[in-house]
């Protein structure tokens, strides 16, 4: 079964944007900024690691190479500056690992939306399909997306939504993009 990539999206542009965050903790050498960087890593690995991709190895691979300072063989104060070091170095390449995992996604996500928003409004010229604020809005993203499947000249489009994205995500851009008045 295909997982949404718009949750996906969602998910990792989370992400980025605590980033600055953790950023701003390094900057002023805040005594949780490991901690944080670590957990950050962490729920990000889980992210890429629900949607089975293969990116979670580069992230793991950063964090164990900043955990491994722990058991370097230099004692004291210095094993946690080396750690911190080793972190800070890192901070690049672990936001670059999650951006890189995201750009084709949310790329595949824009062309969908331009593609709904094309369709939506082919729809809304032919003025077949009229909203009743009697029925719950549902029904209409429904009934658009299966106007969609059923018209010969619209189907292209359906199959384009249909491989790149699932049902759900396809009747949410629908809803993110109609606007009700052309209806």
């Amino acid at each position: 079964m295909k997982k949404s990539i718009i949750q996906l999206v969602d998910a990792l542009k989370g992400k980025l944007l605590e980033f600055p965050g953790i950023v701003t903790k390094l900057e002023r050498k805040e005594v949780d900024f490991l901690k944080t960087l670590l957990a950050w890593i962490i729920k990000s690995e889980e992210i890429l690691s629900t949607y089975n991709l293969s990116s979670v190895s580069e992230l793991a691979g950063i964090r164990g190479k900043i955990i491994s300072a722990r058991f370097s063989d230099n004692r004291g104060s210095s094993e946690k500056k080396l750690q911190l070091k080793i972190a800070s170095e890192s901070l690049f390449d672990v936001q670059k690992v999650v951006l890189d995992t995201l750009k084709p996604f949310e790329l595949k996500v824009e062309e969908c939306r331009e593609l709904v928003r094309q369709l939506l409004l082919i729809i809304a010229q032919t003025k077949t399909i009229k909203y009743s604020s009697d029925l719950p809005f549902e029904v209409l993203v429904n009934d658009i997306w299966q106007f969609i499947l059923s018209n010969e000249q619209l189907k292209a489009g359906a199959i384009k939504l249909k491989t790149s994205l699932t049902l759900a995500d396809i009747q949410v851009l629908i809803a993110e993009e109609i606007n009700i008045e052309d209806f």
